[in-house]
């Protein structure tokens, strides 16, 4: 994981990592293997785009790989969200028909 981002030697395990990887781990049900294709995820704030991104995705049902919920900006996944949101409501109006 420290090749692909070597910045996580210089996070804090107390501040930074620990809460991180257990948000991950419990609250998005994750799984290490994950973490280790996508290490960056610990670069991104937890209160400003990991938890709120999580919530959002969760709030509609869907989900995303790490790299394509975090890497993006934010209008691009407010796109990326609205997107999902109209799949999801198709799906469910076609399973109605």
């Amino acid at each position: 994981m420290v090749v692909r981002s070597p910045g996580l030697l210089t996070f804090s395990v107390e501040k930074n990592l620990g809460p991180k990887a257990e948000f991950f781990l419990k609250e998005m049900n994750g799984d290490v293997a994950q973490l280790k294709r996508f290490p960056q995820y610990f670069s991104f704030s937890l209160e400003r785009r990991i938890r709120p991104r999580h919530r959002m995705l969760s709030q509609v049902g869907v989900s995303l790989p790490l790299e394509d919920m975090l890497k993006v900006s934010d209008g691009g996944f407010s796109d990326r969200l609205l997107e999902l949101r109209f799949k999801t409501l198709e799906v469910g109006a076609g399973q109605r028909l």
